[in-house]
């Protein structure tokens, strides 16, 4: 389901039935589906519609999830360059 964060159908599935998640922003919280370097640009759509079908309510005009732009991680060299500034 989601390629980004290695979820699959099987634990959405889970987390809808047996955890009784009702939101796609619920189960991006519980799962990590979502949260990827796409932001949910990939897989919303089939969560919306597993959502939809499992918790029969309806696939919302608006989606709960926002896209958020990925942060870039500091390079090593960046961490070493204000480790060497700092220790002067």
């Amino acid at each position: 389901m989601c390629r980004c964060e290695e979820v699959c159908l099987e634990e959405i599935k889970r987390s809808i039935l047996e955890d009784g998640v009702k939101t796609t922003r619920e189960l991006k919280l519980r799962t990590r589906a979502g949260m990827g370097f796409c932001q949910s640009r990939t897989c919303r759509p089939l969560l919306e519609q597993l959502v939809s079908h499992y918790s029969t309510q309806l696939i919302p005009d608006s989606s709960d999830l926002t896209n958020r732009a990925p942060i870039r991680p500091p390079t090593l060299s960046e961490l070493a360059q204000s480790r060497k500034d700092n220790s002067v």
